[in-house]
């Protein structure tokens, strides 16, 4: 079964959490930090968190635990 994955992405009024698949985020946050550390909880239950650049290019890809 494939695992979840998490996206961080840049947003116009911040940064977002969103599920692969899913219509809206999770969470927007001021900043990336603050996103990455929400996301950080999917990751602990196994998903992959995929963080992107403000670009939407890959940044760092954080496998599950």
């Amino acid at each position: 079964m494939p695992k979840d994955r998490v996206h961080v992405v840049k947003r116009s009024n911040g940064w977002a959490v969103r599920r692969q698949g899913a219509s809206k985020a999770s969470g927007v946050f001021r900043n990336q930090r603050d996103a990455r550390n929400a996301a950080e909880n999917y990751r602990n239950k196994g998903s992959d968190v995929i963080i992107h650049k403000s670009d939407g290019s890959i940044h760092r890809w954080r496998k599950g635990k």
